[in-house]
């Protein structure tokens, strides 16, 4: 009886052939997997932010990048950005993202992304929260509760006395000379007339300074918005 003929080769499981395939595209998950990485640590956790101007010289610097955390509650003291479109105007920091390598490094990534780095956002300092009295001025400063914070306003600076609503920041200025900050928005332009800004249109607080790298680490707060 003639045996029957055999292959040269047995056929491939289907498991086996379908993980091959999976192994053959490799790249495409990868980068897919990168980029939801990307956007859930940026919606969730940190967020690079490009500042904007000076307003908050010596402690950064326009033009340098931070690292902002958005998990933990601001409090008085923390540099923080604020999304301030529905408040007060304030500067697009997207004309900054195409500034230098990282600046166009950080703005190639995000639009790969969808994200959007033009929000209307500033950057400040929480010196008040809600219930705080905010007042100025005394001896050419802002004073919460009494206690002198910021930065020292010239003379002409305009006097006001308010109490801080519920949910609301009172955010200034370290460099009072170019502020874009709660105090220069009392009264006009602002969503309320106080200035104050929503604690939930707080974008997140800065952790640290990621570039220039000669700069990197934590901002030093000035002793000047110190009692």
């Amino acid at each position: 009886m003639t045996a029957p003929a055999t292959h040269d080769s047995d056929p491939v499981p289907a498991s086996t052939a379908v993980a091959g395939s999976r192994r053959a595209h490799p790249v495409p998950v990868l980068l897919a997997a990168g980029v939801l990485a990307v956007m859930l640590v940026r919606a969730f956790l940190m967020q690079p932010y490009a500042v904007a101007s000076d307003s908050m010289f010596p402690t950064v610097s326009e033009g340098e990048r931070v690292l902002v955390q958005k998990v933990a509650d601001p409090a008085p003291g923390d540099l923080v950005v604020a999304d301030v479109t529905a408040a007060w105007p304030g500067p697009d920091r997207a004309t900054h993202t195409d500034d230098g390598f990282v600046g166009r490094a950080l703005a190639a990534a995000s639009g790969a992304v969808g994200i959007d780095l033009g929000e209307k956002s500033v950057l400040g300092r929480v010196v008040a929260t809600g219930g705080d009295e905010v007042e100025c001025c005394t001896d050419g400063r802002v004073r919460v509760d009494g206690t002198p914070v910021g930065p020292r306003l010239d003379d002409a600076a305009a006097p006001f006395r308010l109490t801080v609503p519920p949910d609301r920041l009172f955010l200034l200025s370290d460099n009072a000379s170019t502020a874009t900050d709660s105090r220069t928005h009392v009264g006009a332009g602002s969503e309320t007339t106080d200035g104050t800004v929503a604690a939930d249109a707080i974008i997140g607080t800065v952790v640290t300074r990621i570039w220039p790298l000669d700069r990197l680490g934590a901002p030093d707060t000035p002793s000047t918005t110190q009692p």
